[in-house]
């Protein structure tokens, strides 16, 4: 059988249990050639530049749903697309697209993807340009939502072409770095270039920044891979800036993941009006309500009432308006 017909399958039998799974192909002459997607989340539009290049399908069956995060090396440029278990259809690559990614920071695509739901995806590996050929891998590890010892993590605008993240650890045992990511629509993140910082492991309470340049236009969500020495990954909260103006748009929310109740830190020795939304991952505001400061230090947010999943913060104190994501258990 031509192996442009093959389908090659990664069976992820329980993502508590999967630690990471690579696999190892070749894009060749002999691979069939189509149009691929340009980069986004979902992809909208067909590459001009990419209109001739060879690819490759791997079959992965998801069965928990979940986070994975896909890392990729190869010796050509590539370029990968996750579609949905509707399948693909390289005479229509739009069609059941959820990322088109290119490169994360090493000319080689990579993205976190949380799987919804159970069932057979499909990862099409290909190039960034017409006619390449060469060997690569794709591995898949899971990931863990939140892990406990980040004590805050925040983001805010460092000055008019930059942003800065902080964030602080307790008790760092086993961490081997973090990764600052960055996305923009606060669900697929890429890797800053760049952007890794070695762990101090400290018996106490470790602060950290990092100054990223040259930010995206609108709003810049950001968040921390932490990578441990024993292979383990996780993810901090997620942190945004709003890049459309000189709003800083950072706050310190806790505990996160939530429960019950959220708690919202205000600056101190504020005064005035406050209003507070809750929007899902449609981008639909499913919460509001109104708030006269006088001084308090804690805004509480009654989340009982929500579905499990991710969720986003908005405040809007005396004109200045901030966000924040965060998880509902």
């Amino acid at each position: 059988m031509k192996k442009s017909l093959l389908f090659f399958f990664i069976s992820l039998f329980c993502l508590q249990g999967f630690s990471q799974t690579t696999y190892l192909g070749t894009l060749a002459n002999t691979d069939p050639i189509f149009n691929r997607p340009d980069p986004g989340t979902p992809p909208t539009t067909l590459s001009s530049g990419g209109d001739n290049v060879h690819y490759d399908v791997i079959a992965l069956t998801i069965t928990t749903p979940g986070m994975i995060s896909f890392t990729s090396t190869s010796t050509v440029d590539n370029f990968g697309i996750l579609y949905s278990p509707a399948g693909f259809d390289p005479l229509t690559p739009l069609n059941n697209a959820l990322v088109a990614n290119d490169d994360n920071g090493n000319n080689n695509f990579g993205f976190i993807y949380d799987f919804p739901t159970a069932g057979t995806y499909y990862l099409v590996v290909t190039s960034f340009k017409n006619g390449a050929t060469g060997t690569y891998s794709v591995t898949l590890s899971p990931v863990v939502v939140v892990p406990v010892n980040i004590v805050s993590f925040t983001a805010e605008k460092a000055g008019a072409s930059s942003n800065v993240v902080k964030w602080s650890n307790a008790n760092e045992i086993n961490v081997d770095k973090y990764q600052v990511q960055v996305s923009t629509d606060g669900k697929v993140f890429h890797d800053v270039l760049n952007a890794v910082i070695t762990a101090r492991n400290s018996s106490s309470v470790a602060n950290y920044s990092y100054t990223i340049g040259a930010p995206l236009a609108g709003i810049n969500f950001y968040r921390l891979k932490i990578m441990e020495k024993g292979g383990k990954t996780s993810l901090s909260p997620v942190a945004a800036v709003n890049n459309k103006g000189n709003l800083v748009a950072s706050i310190k929310v806790f505990p996160n993941p939530a429960a019950d109740y959220l708690f919202i830190e205000t600056k101190s020795g504020q005064s005035g009006k406050a209003n507070i939304s809750v929007i899902n991952e449609a981008g639909a505001i499913i919460y509001t309500k109104s708030y006269v400061l006088n001084n308090q230090p804690i805004l509480t947010v009654d989340v009982r009432s929500l579905s499990t999943g991710k969720y986003f913060v908005k405040t809007i104190i005396n004109k200045e308006e901030k966000i924040v994501a965060f998880i509902k258990k």
